[in-house]
């Protein structure tokens, strides 16, 4: 009579490897956050970059400028034009503006720290006892605006410019609000991933959750991208994307040890990790680099706004692809044999039982 148990499929080959290199797997993450940490290092010495990381006025303080015209396009063929009499007459009274984009059809709106240029040197006009400086400054700069737009553009044209400050209380409870959201998210994820899966999958989850995070954070300090609300919009996205990957590579996982029981009688922690990877990594591969692509053009359109969001994300995807794969699986992997020491399938333990049932016979 033929055996019909169902066998481990026997996929795995020298190329997947991926239990065995465990420590190799983490070791790129730590090297991405060490290489970030020197950059920070480096920018928050240079006096011509704003800190460690690029905080902005979503977060730190900081104006919002919005400029409404009739009677001419400000966007379309003019945005450029438009947006580098913005951004001159902001350079010309000590700020910078840091992002631009357009509201409704005909209204484009900057904003730029409460930083401004005092004979070579950056003061902070957040603070308290800066405040009417900084809204007569804002007054100015909102006056010359509608004055320079109206020499460019003509005197028919109808123009209004209003600066609105943001403080920096405002700024500590979006940071707070974002965030709650984040680890809610999270929390929900771990939740999940326990009951459908395991807890050492949910565990997994969370831990290489976070890696993703952190790596996504260097990338930003790195590429000095700036840390506002777009970029908390882009989290939040790639929190809940990435699990996609982790739950396909988990779902083998589940069947796997299945199968490895039924075979065997036993769980082989290293032929679950390998084969599971193998069998998920075409997909995930494919998935990952579809949506990937679609990213990348918005990052090329060239508005300041969708590529702080991009460019986040398309960080996000390449660190979440490279932990479903390599990081949440290994680390499965590695909890499950700390387990497996102390229990009953262990394969010396197998070995030992089956020794005693032929001696037995």
């Amino acid at each position: 009579m033929k055996n019909k148990t169902k066998k481990l499929p026997n996929i795995l080959n020298k190329e997947f490897k991926i239990f065995q290199n465990v420590q190799y797997w983490f070791l790129v993450p730590l090297i991405v956050i060490l290489i970030s940490s020197i950059a920070g290092i480096i920018y928050h010495v240079d006096k011509r970059f704003y800190g460690f990381v690029d905080i902005g006025i979503d977060f730190r303080g900081g104006t919002v400028l919005t400029v409404e015209m009739t009677g001419a396009d400000i966007l379309g063929a003019n945005r450029d034009k438009s947006l580098s009499i913005i951004s001159d007459v902001v350079s010309e009274n000590g700020a910078e503006v840091v992002s631009d984009q357009n509201s409704g059809a005909n209204t484009l709106v900057v904003r730029y720290p409460n930083t401004i240029r005092v004979e070579g040197v950056q003061e902070d006009y957040n603070k308290p006892e800066k405040t009417e400086e900084m809204l007569e400054i804002n007054n100015i700069i909102a006056s010359q605006v509608e004055m320079k737009f109206k020499e460019a553009y003509g005197q028919d044209i109808t123009v209004n410019a209003t600066a609105e400050m943001i403080n920096a209380t405002a700024s500590s409870d979006l940071i707070k609000k974002a965030a709650l959201s984040v680890g809610i998210a999270m929390l929900l994820m771990l939740i999940y991933m326990a009951f459908r899966f395991d807890f050492f999958s949910g565990v997994a989850t969370l831990t290489t959750q976070l890696i993703d995070i952190i790596v996504m954070f260097s990338c930003i300090i790195l590429f000095r991208i700036q840390i506002n609300s777009t970029l908390i919009a882009a989290l939040i996205t790639i929190v809940s994307y990435s699990i996609n990957n982790t739950i396909i590579i988990f779902d083998r996982v589940r069947d796997n040890v299945k199968l490895s029981k039924s075979a065997t009688g036993k769980i082989d922690v290293q032929d679950i990790v390998n084969v599971s990877v193998k069998q998920s990594f075409r997909r995930a591969v494919f998935t990952s680099f579809t949506t990937l692509i679609t990213i990348s053009i918005l990052a090329m359109v060239g508005i300041r706004s969708l590529t702080e969001f991009a460019l986040p994300i398309i960080f996000g995807l390449l660190s979440g692809l490279y932990s479903s794969l390599l990081l949440s699986p290994s680390l499965w992997g590695l909890m499950m044999q700390a387990k497996l020491k102390n229990s009953k399938l262990t394969p010396q333990k197998y070995k030992n039982r089956k020794k005693q049932l032929k001696k037995a016979r």
